[in-house]
């Protein structure tokens, strides 16, 4: 598919609708210059279509987005990746109409969209960028051939199912929360004894052992928990005192059961698929950080295949240049880091590439965006993966003796306690709280993109 012979479909994807556009080729005089002309035909070149249609409206439907796209016969689909349930439907609808789909990532579509001076919040805009992206030259090999190096790889199919359970089992675990807490504040009245107990199922099958007792679900609790339970319930202050628990008490208990139930159904499907063969050397490379099953999945789900971050020789991308290397300078203001270059000296630098874009996928990249006439720092990537790694540094890493003695753990508690010996003048530490951690996080994902390399790219 060359340049020349390109039909470009842009899908801007919205909660319930998708904004489409189409371009034979990069329009002469620019993307800017062709919006002002065309903004003003939105309904006819920018159609919109709806998963859930209103009739009164005359909304088109996803029939009618297959209809427009059989009409128009394009080569190749441009989406960007808005939510794993949002795009699902039109990706399927494009796949079943044998459409090429390509992704674009959500920061170069951005970069894309603003270098060519298009409006921010727009869904045509958005739609013009990335049917653009598909014809724009600077996107193509010298053959002619479309750059896949500027596009998202496609993922496996089992990453895919990776994705899925692990955002199904974050979902529960939000959903569980208020229900806890609503469950236990009652019972702080009506089963003091047991209202801040902590309680776990240990056995594949059964249910926690309190909310199985309070939802009356005796077949599914251990007998010796239940028959526990039931004894210090009768000896309870607020039997003695006539108070008895609440039939919504018993209804919160059973949903929280019915939840522990799928969790473990989830998890099961999870093990099965992190363990896999494919896998080996990753969870080789896991295990010596200790990191737990969910954190393995997200982590699977964003770098796995690795050797997508790496050249062609299956090594990684080192640049060398000679350059003024600006000082750096980063101050705080009203929550944000604002940052200020100022005039350095000229020296030889090494970039590495393939580790800035694998940082940049587990959200441990950095960008600049400017914000009137300053420049502002911003975490850049998945936020998802970021909370994961802070996760696994304040609950293994800062915490002294959580982490077993192997030379990566080790290396990480040196440079822990360096960074805390590094003290001012007066002795107090000078790195505390959020930033010690974010310190400690990038320590982490640069170590974990050390052992990968070392272990998939054979340095």
């Amino acid at each position: 598919m060359t340049i020349k012979s390109i039909r470009s479909l842009g899908v801007d994807v919205s909660k319930s609708s998708v904004t489409c556009h189409i371009l034979t080729q990069y329009p002469v005089g620019g993307l800017k210059t062709y919006w002002q002309k065309s903004r003003t035909k939105a309904n006819t070149l920018f159609p919109s279509f709806y998963s859930s249609p209103k009739r009164k409206s005359k909304h088109k439907s996803a029939f009618d987005f297959a209809d427009y796209v059989i009409e128009n016969k394009p080569d190749v689909a441009i989406l960007e990746p808005t939510g794993n349930h949002y795009s699902r439907l039109w990706a399927r609808i494009l796949e079943s109409l044998e459409i090429k789909i390509l992704w674009v990532g959500h920061i170069e579509l951005r970069r894309y969209r603003g270098g060519k001076n298009l409006p921010n919040k727009s869904d045509e805009a958005d739609a013009l960028a990335m049917a653009a992206y598909g014809v724009d030259q600077e996107n193509y090999l010298e053959s002619g051939e479309l750059n896949p190096r500027q596009f998202l790889m496609h993922r496996p199919q089992i990453i895919d199912e990776l994705r899925e359970l692990v955002q199904q089992l974050e979902h529960l675990a939000r959903v569980q929360s208020p229900i806890v807490n609503y469950t236990r504040q009652v019972l702080a009245w009506q089963f003091p004894e047991k209202a801040h107990s902590e309680s776990r199922s240990t056995k594949l099958g059964n249910v926690p052992p309190l909310w199985g007792w309070l939802a009356e679900r005796e077949l599914e609790v251990h007998p010796q928990s239940y028959k526990s339970i039931s004894k210090i319930y009768r000896e309870s202050a607020a039997v003695q005192f006539g108070l008895e628990i609440d039939p919504s008490v018993r209804l919160h208990a059973d949903w929280l059961c019915d939840i522990d139930i799928e969790e473990q159904r989830l998890e099961t499907k999870l093990k099965s698929l992190v363990n896999d063969e494919q896998f080996k050397t990753y969870n080789q490379i896991f295990d010596q950080f200790t990191f737990g099953l969910r954190i393995r999945a997200r982590l699977l789900s964003r770098i796995y295949p690795f050797e997508a971050f790496l050249s062609s020789d299956g090594k990684p991308l080192i640049e060398r240049e000679v350059r003024e290397v600006k000082k750096k300078q980063v101050t705080r203001e009203n929550g944000k880091s604002v940052v200020k270059f100022l005039p350095g000296d000229v020296k030889r630098v090494k970039r590495n590439r393939s580790r800035d874009a694998f940082k940049l996928r587990l959200g441990m990249g950095t960008v600049l965006e400017q914000s009137g006439d300053k420049l502002v720092e911003k975490g850049a990537g998945s936020a998802l993966c970021r909370m994961n790694f802070w996760q696994h540094v304040i609950t293994k890493v800062e915490v002294d003796g959580r982490l077993p003695d192997n030379p990566i753990n080790n290396e990480i508690a040196v440079y822990k306690e360096t960074l805390k010996n590094n003290v001012d003048g007066s002795g107090k530490q000078l790195l505390n709280g959020k930033h010690l951690q974010n310190k400690l996080m990038s320590k982490v994902a640069n170590l974990l993109f050390r052992e990968l390399s070392r272990a998939i790219a054979k340095l």
